[in-house]
């Protein structure tokens, strides 16, 4: 049985640049729908460590940062020069030029930063850091769309999207109360993020190395990708991602941090503190979120620790250890070393983690943040028994490398994916292109599946490019919108 109901904005994804194109459509009067395939709010949005990169903003000019939207550019290409190959200059300068709107759009409706933080190649410090975690920019979004009245359809899957001649009108979906028929008078926003978790596009696109690779949000499905290309879109550098990467599973239980409610008055509290006490002071805070959320530094290889497997195996040279990782049967391993190496990440500049600008996280950070991830044994047979690895395996590995007893595992650790950087090709409104440049009237896409042709590396450019393409589609979409427009066609 299908039912049909009309919106005037239909948004796919209730991750981060989904909540924000619907808030953004709902508040200037449209009828909004965002349909979401799991049974919460989140996204990749909720995975990521929160940053968000945006010049000349008021934290800036408080400590007296001049900044300049094209600098920003500039910058974001001297992360790696490789960017320029095939880049979309134009949505790379709409992001800069539009990056402080954004933060300033974000604070009004709760979210609080601190910093800014300096990540070279950046010139002048840009990394702001929401407060507490990244869920406040879905809790925050969540409770304005709320009283803008968006209508969220959690654990419903979007099945296609819905034409008339050449322009999408609609979404058919299916939920728990069947096939729904979506009437989107002012077009569909897809928002549904990247395509890591889905294998067989990995297959199809990715680079070997990161076939395997264990995705960080099980939920990238590349549903966007796909309901776009279906309907006549052109997929941009479906083969570009910065990774895989070594990552530590998270702790057994949440600290600190994630355990802190989200009222919007505590968060405003938080951001006071965290933007008047010294650094020094926010030290312990910062590194109880590197040990937890963040990838071991591969210097410790080049410092004489080894990548093995499950069964003790080494399986590489450790110069792409995460990639090496992928191929194995688990993609599950331990990075092992002596005290040696240890005591040589106990000062910079080795470090097993950083936030950029903040604090970096020791080895013995580690062993009192992380104590389950940090394992001693005097020698190899006994390291062995302790990791559930095979002893002839693990003492073959430590006699072909410059390790001496007592040894040290840390982890298991896996190969995993954090985003793929391929995307539908957008212009500068976030409608969706096909081939010849044409856009395909009522389509729009934003965050991770309408990136566009970009490649963002470094600190806080996704999350801020997620939030400003929602914003601008939202907005975009419901130009000239007037509240009678659905009084009329009811």
């Amino acid at each position: 049985m299908t039912s049909s109901d009309t919106y005037d904005v239909v948004v796919v994804g209730g991750g981060g640049s989904g909540l924000a194109a619907a808030v953004a459509a709902a508040e200037r009067g449209a009828k909004v729908a965002v349909v979401e395939r799991r049974d919460e709010l989140g996204g990749t949005t909720a995975y990521s460590v929160g940053s968000l990169t945006a010049a000349d903003t008021p934290l800036q000019r408080r400590k007296g940062i001049r900044d300049d939207p094209a600098e920003l550019v500039e910058d974001m290409w001297a992360f790696d020069p490789a960017l320029l190959d095939g880049d979309a200059p134009a949505l790379r300068r709409l992001y800069a030029v539009e990056s402080a709107r954004t933060f300033d759009w974000l604070v009004e409706h709760g979210v609080v930063f601190s910093g800014p933080y300096p990540e070279p190649p950046h010139r002048v410090p840009r990394m702001h850091n929401v407060i507490p975690n990244s869920r406040s920019y879905i809790a925050r979004l969540a409770s304005a769309a709320r009283r803008a009245g968006v209508e969220v359809m959690l654990r419903t899957e979007a099945v296609r999207l819905l034409l008339d001649e050449d322009r999408v009108v609609g979404l058919e979906t299916n939920g728990s109360g069947g096939r729904r028929r979506l009437s989107a008078r002012r077009g569909v926003i897809l928002a549904s993020g990247d395509f890591s978790a889905n294998e067989t596009m990995r297959k199809e696109y990715l680079p070997e190395a990161a076939h395997e690779a264990i995705p960080i949000n099980n939920g990238a499905l590349g549903l966007g990708h796909q309901l776009a290309a279906d309907v006549g879109a052109e997929l941009l550098r479906m083969d570009q991602l910065f990774g895989p990467q070594l990552r530590f599973p998270p702790p057994p239980k949440a600290g600190f941090i994630e355990r802190l409610p989200l009222w919007r008055w505590l968060c405003w509290v938080e951001g006071i503190v965290v933007r008047n006490l010294p650094s020094a002071a926010l030290r312990p805070v910062v590194k109880s979120l590197l040990v937890s959320h963040m990838s071991p530094s591969d210097a410790l290889f080049s410092e004489g620790a080894i990548l093995v497997d499950s069964s003790g195996t080494r399986f590489s040279d450790e110069q792409a250890p995460a990639d090496d990782l992928s191929r194995r049967p688990d993609r599950r391993g331990f990075i092992v070393l002596d005290e040696s190496v240890a005591a040589r990440f106990e000062r910079e500049p080795n470090y097993i983690s950083t936030a950029p600008g903040i604090a970096f996280a020791y080895f013995s950070d580690y062993a009192r943040g992380r104590p389950d991830l940090i394992t001693r044994a005097p020698d190899e047979a006994a390291l062995a028994a302790e990791i559930g690895a095979d002893a002839d395996s693990l003492a073959k590995a430590v006699a072909g490398s410059t390790l001496r007893p007592p040894l040290i595992a840390m982890g298991p650790v896996f190969s995993m994916l954090t985003v793929t950087e391929g995307a539908v090709a957008v212009d500068t409104g976030l409608q969706v292109l096909r081939s010849d440049g044409s856009p395909i009237a009522g389509l729009r896409a934003v965050g991770g599946v309408g990136q566009g042709g970009m490649l963002l590396k470094g600190h806080g450019h996704h999350i801020g490019w997620a939030m400003t393409s929602g914003r601008l589609a939202g907005q975009a979409a419901t130009i000239n919108l007037r509240r009678s427009d659905e009084s009329r066609s009811l």
